[in-house]
């Protein structure tokens, strides 16, 4: 699926970035081709390690926010580590952007008012 306004999971997922950044006048479209180093906050000449932790620390920040901010539930079959692992993926590779992280948020999480 490619990044959309539209749905929930996005929408969420660019709420809690550009609050995160402090960027509140960053545009859907913007915020989607975001990378990763900017997502996490990984500095260029970082260790793997380095940028590992600070992927991690990030992903538990989203699924704290997912579950207890935005009141999500994790997809039918998924459970937490699913969700963590699958984001943990994409924020580790310094290739991807947002939009790429958009669509495990999307499949590990149910937010309220998503349709089926």
């Amino acid at each position: 699926m490619s990044w959309n306004s539209n749905n929930r999971a996005h929408a969420c997922l660019w709420t809690f970035e550009t609050w995160h950044k402090k960027i509140r006048d960053a545009e859907f479209n913007e915020v989607g081709e975001w990378k990763t180093d900017y997502i996490i906050g990984f500095a260029p000449g970082g260790s793997s390690d380095m940028r590992r932790q600070n992927a991690q620390f990030h992903v538990e920040l989203l699924d704290e926010a997912f579950i207890n901010l935005f009141r999500a539930s994790y997809e039918e079959g998924v459970d937490r580590d699913m969700a963590i692992e699958g984001m943990l993926a994409v924020l580790s590779d310094s290739s991807k952007t947002m939009s790429d992280l958009a669509d495990p948020v999307d499949d590990f999480y149910r937010f309220i008012g998503e349709v089926l």
